[in-house]
């Protein structure tokens, strides 16, 4: 029923860990395929001790996260997708949760549950509901519910929309979610059962690039919502407020005159 795909990329020390915790999943009919994106360390080693038919480990030079998805889009031979970042865990229930989401709402074709940050030290409130998001960017211009490693998206999906963007190294994740989103309603389990783990090895050693990132690269089209129009000028101002603060005045000006007539002062005063 399940592909799931990790990206692999230097995370020896994590990678064993975010595996165990899907070959213990109690939901059973799943594949893991695993895209080893150039790795220099012992990553490729760790992933072999774990002995499971249901691994496939595929090797390519390093292109980058998003590449690496795209390549276990494409070798998954189940029809709905789900992503688990190499040095994230699941709890033990996830897919199960997944399954019976899909079940419920079998019309549609984008889920997700909630996560915990590894950090959080305020204690988890319960809460199983589901709830249906008809309007992806009111949604997550409150917050990132999409995370990468909480979503099950329906193969066919990547057929019509396309994968992830392998131009981008900022928010390439946040830039396919908007992509869906424009077509797509979200069904949304607020149960818990992913852990991101902020404290893993190389979690951002990617130098920012601007002209490499969503907020530069997106497009504010004329048929977009008032919702859409209104969560990218969140996102852009929110930048432009961070080049600010980290006296990042070239950047600033780059951004600022990309998204001239669409991002006023004002904007970046009110977020």
């Amino acid at each position: 029923m399940f592909t799931v795909v990790i990206p692999l990329y230097n995370k020896e020390l994590s990678v064993f860990n975010t595996i165990k915790s899907v070959v213990n999943q109690t939901y059973k009919d799943f594949e893991i395929v695993i895209v080893n994106d150039g790795s220099t360390d012992k990553s490729v080693e760790v992933v072999e001790q774990i002995k499971d038919d249901r691994i496939r480990l595929i090797h390519q030079e390093n292109q980058g996260v998003s590449a690496a998805r795209n390549t276990g889009i494409k070798h998954a031979k189940h029809e709905w997708i789900c992503f688990l970042d190499a040095d994230d865990l699941w709890e033990k229930e996830h897919l199960m949760t997944l399954k019976e989401m899909i079940s419920d709402y079998s019309r549609h074709k984008v889920f997700c549950t909630s996560y915990v940050r590894s950090n959080n030290t305020l204690p988890m409130i319960q809460d199983n509901s589901v709830i249906i998001i008809e309007d992806y960017f009111k949604e997550a211009i409150k917050h990132h519910f999409f995370w990468t490693s909480v979503t099950c998206i329906h193969n066919s999906i990547f057929d019509e929309i396309g994968g992830f963007n392998v131009l981008l190294n900022r928010g390439e994740d946040l830039e396919l979610w908007g992509r869906i989103g424009r077509k797509y309603i979200f069904i949304r389990s607020k149960k818990i059962t992913a852990i991101y783990r902020c404290e893993a090895e190389n979690r951002s050693d990617l130098k920012f690039i601007l002209e490499k990132s969503r907020v530069y690269n997106y497009q504010f089209l004329d048929n977009s919502t008032d919702s859409e129009k209104a969560y990218y000028n969140k996102q852009i101002s929110n930048v432009l407020k961070s080049f600010i603060k980290q006296r990042k005045i070239e950047d600033f000006i780059k951004l600022k005159k990309k998204h001239k007539g669409f991002i006023s002062f004002s904007d970046i005063l009110k977020y």
